[in-house]
């Protein structure tokens, strides 16, 4: 894999306690030289992030209801609403990942299709909404059944986790591409560090990987076609 092709497939990531301006600021500079397909960054920083990319090829995303998922529906949508009129334009909207445990994808699915809507009547601009699984928790059966309700929902894509609950796995990228319309695209997230892992995960059906290493790959395989 070239290192162009490597870098618009990276999210490049920025979750983190203590974030600051100037860290935005750095991270989105570093995300414009190596044109990154976007920078993900907490929710206060989304303004700060979409000022610095302004005008450029690389999105600004940001993440709702992190990390848990377990907030009331229309605080989601007011996260929501407050992250695009901020200047987001990819959402990672963690899912209610306790009601699909607890045997309620309908609920589930009313919570992110809610979300949904919102990012959609928001603005004219168009907003990729991004469905958090934590696929490590569910098994196999489960996590079918929650791509189900992303497709339901009218979600853009299907993240594996957020990486509390382990690395991000090529089986579950599997599974999700398996069970998913091809229309709904999976980012793989969680412990992605490495180019041999990122590629693994794009080889099994990932059409993004989340990443906090994005400039490290990408220059890895820089020198390695010098």
């Amino acid at each position: 894999m070239r290192a162009r092709e490597l870098a618009k497939s990276c999210d490049f990531t920025l979750i983190r306690p203590g974030v600051t301006t100037d860290d935005t600021t750095r991270h989105c500079a570093m995300a414009a030289r190596l044109h990154v397909a976007s920078v993900v960054v907490p929710p206060a920083m989304a303004r700060a992030a979409s000022d610095a990319l302004r005008g450029g090829d690389v999105k600004v995303g940001t993440v709702v209801s992190y990390p848990f998922g377990a907030d009331e529906t229309p605080m989601k949508v007011a996260m929501a609403r407050a992250a695009i009129a901020a200047g987001a334009r990819e959402l990672d909207v963690v899912m209610n990942v306790s009601a699909l445990l607890s045997g309620r994808p309908g609920a589930a699915r009313a919570d992110l299709g809610a979300v949904v809507d919102a990012a959609r009547s928001s603005t004219s601009a168009r907003v990729m909404v991004r469905a958090v699984l934590e696929a490590p928790l569910l098994g196999e059966r489960l996590l079918r059944v929650t791509c189900q309700v992303v497709a339901l929902s009218g979600a853009d894509f299907a993240v594996t986790a957020t990486g509390l609950a382990g690395s991000a796995r090529t089986q579950d990228v599997e599974v999700m591409r398996d069970a998913l319309p091809a229309e709904v695209g999976v980012v793989a997230a969680g412990g992605v560090d490495d180019v041999d892992h990122a590629i693994a995960l794009l080889d099994a059906g990932a059409r993004r990987v989340a990443t906090n290493s994005a400039p490290v790959m990408v220059d890895s395989l820089m020198g390695a076609a010098a």
